[in-house]
């Protein structure tokens, strides 16, 4: 998640330091003036995904259509520790998931597994880089058809937009603080090309302004490799009998920031902040790779 300004204090029930507006039953709606700097595309492609990320027919579509496609793609190959972790938490405890970033479907396969194998609320929500979801006219439709327009709030990549990502920094905390909610989060911005799930690109301070933020919310690391870039792919080696390319999620304990607290509205806190995260995600991973070096083709039983 990128970069944001010092200043997101958006809280669920007074309008953040930004100027933002509470719209009853439609969380904190943009100033004029921060909605000015979008591009016509832009503005349409956030007015249609605010509007239908707040529909309920999201949660039942995420479960139905993608757990579906998501399930054929990874059900039989899914190893998965430290789910326990989440086990205390119940549909009215929000979240916020920081993960690493190496596949399109991370957070999919994320989802399925909260979705089938935990309590936790179905309302689920992931910020994303405008990069074609929000500025070009088929970004909607392609956000709806993998998403229900779940992927939002958008953050926009123009530097002279920075007073929306502020906005969007103080939706998220909002979000957050409605209970039931779960925000997943890259804190490393964008996803690493690198093909080695053990490096990580640098932490963005947006995602610890968030965490910092809503700090009364767990911040919990997940750590996930074995899902590829193309589902028909993943779907064959689903099926294949012996196939040797299990799909690791690796769940950790809460994060602390009780030290960065006192000045938690500074860039270079919220910098430390997700560079926390970033760290938790690379134990976990640092966990992962020594299991597989253990046992190499392990996964689960079917269930």
């Amino acid at each position: 998640m990128p970069d944001s300004a010092d200043s997101s204090r958006g809280t669920q029930n007074e309008a953040p330091a930004s100027g933002a507006k509470k719209v009853a039953g439609h969380g904190f709606r943009p100033t004029e003036e921060q909605l000015s700097l979008l591009s016509r595309v832009e503005r349409l492609c956030f007015e249609a995904g605010d509007f239908a990320s707040k529909s309920p027919l999201g949660e039942a579509y995420l479960d139905l259509v993608m757990g579906a496609l998501i399930g054929s793609c990874g059900s039989n190959r899914f190893h998965i520790v430290g789910l326990e972790k989440l086990a205390s938490y119940d549909r009215k405890q929000s979240l916020l998931l920081v993960a690493n970033h190496t596949s399109f479907f991370d957070f999919f396969t994320i989802t399925y597994i909260l979705y089938k194998r935990t309590k936790l609320s179905k309302n689920i929500f992931f910020p994303t880089r405008s990069t074609f979801f929000y500025d070009h006219p088929l970004g909607p439709a392609v956000n709806l058809s993998m998403s229900a327009m779940r992927m939002f709030p958008p953050i926009m990549r123009d530097g002279s937009k920075r007073a929306f990502n502020m906005w969007a920094i103080e939706r998220c905390v909002a979000e957050l603080r409605t209970p039931g909610t779960i925000l997943g989060i890259h804190p490393e911005g964008k996803r690493n090309k690198s093909g080695n799930a053990y490096t990580f690109l640098p932490a963005q301070p947006g995602a610890g302004k968030v965490a910092l933020e809503a700090n009364e919310i767990p911040t919990i690391p997940v750590f996930v490799t074995g899902m590829g870039n193309s589902l028909p792919h993943e779907f064959v080696k689903n099926w294949v009998p012996g196939d040797k390319t299990p799909i690791d999620v690796y769940f950790g304990d809460p994060i602390d920031f009780t030290d960065l607290l006192p000045k938690k509205h500074k860039t270079t806190t919220a910098k430390k902040a997700a560079e926390r995260c970033v760290t938790a995600i690379a134990a976990l991973g640092k966990d992962q790779r020594a299991h597989r070096q253990a046992n190499p083709y392990e996964r689960e039983l079917r269930r």
